[in-house]
């Protein structure tokens, strides 16, 4: 009897042992399952923090010059009024997007967008503004010059929240960034800069290949 009393007090202090250790374990694993997702949630591509809104004369404004050797003025304007005049016919393009002004002889070329940019969409949730820009097209023998600016954006329309922003109220570097400079200011504007400059980035690189083709 007097082994077995002795057995069960082992036993009782073995299992209260494994118990604490078992929790003193979990409680040391949270803080670091915590702090690992609070760093990977906050990883972002570098194209999309400081710089990565570029502005010209205080501006919010994408420029680039294309080479395109061997091509004439001619056949460059020819390729851009066909991509720009099919991107204001294209997929959640407003009615208020067109070809505001060509000049063959110039060579130049004016387009006025509106468009829907999606931020997220699910089985019964749509999250989007219209995006506005104007952009200008200049071709020589060789180079076509692209100017996008007078970028702005409504945001839920016909709703008691309905706001206007320019993108230099809301994304530039300038006020996209809280103080410390170590996140995004709060209002949207992850969303509203990351669906920019992916857009931007999007129409530019489209037209690139178009270019070559």
């Amino acid at each position: 009897m007097k082994k077995f009393t002795t057995f069960v007090i082992m036993l009782a202090m073995a299992l209260s042992t494994s118990a604490q250790d078992a929790s003193n374990g979990i409680q040391g694993e949270q803080p670091q399952r915590k702090a690992l997702f609070e760093r990977r949630s906050k990883i972002v591509d570098a194209k999309y923090l400081k710089g990565g809104v570029p502005e010209v004369n205080g501006k919010v404004t994408w420029e680039k010059t294309y080479k395109v050797e061997g091509q004439t003025a001619d056949q460059i304007y020819d390729k851009a009024l066909a991509y720009f005049s099919n991107l204001v016919k294209s997929e959640n393009q407003t009615e208020r997007s067109a070809v505001a002004g060509v000049d063959r002889v110039g060579h130049k070329i004016l387009i006025r967008s509106q468009e829907w940019l999606v931020f997220s969409k699910k089985n019964f949730s749509l999250d989007q503004t219209k995006m506005n820009y104007a952009a200008s097209i200049e071709c020589s023998d060789g180079i076509c010059k692209v100017l996008i600016t007078n970028i702005s954006y409504n945001y839920e329309e016909g709703r008691p929240t309905a706001v206007h922003y320019t993108a230099e109220e809301f994304i530039a570097d300038k006020v996209a960034f809280n103080k410390k400079g170590t996140d995004f200011a709060k209002g949207g504007v992850r969303k509203f800069r990351i669906g920019t400059i992916d857009r931007m980035d999007q129409i530019l690189r489209g037209f690139g290949i178009a270019l070559k083709s």
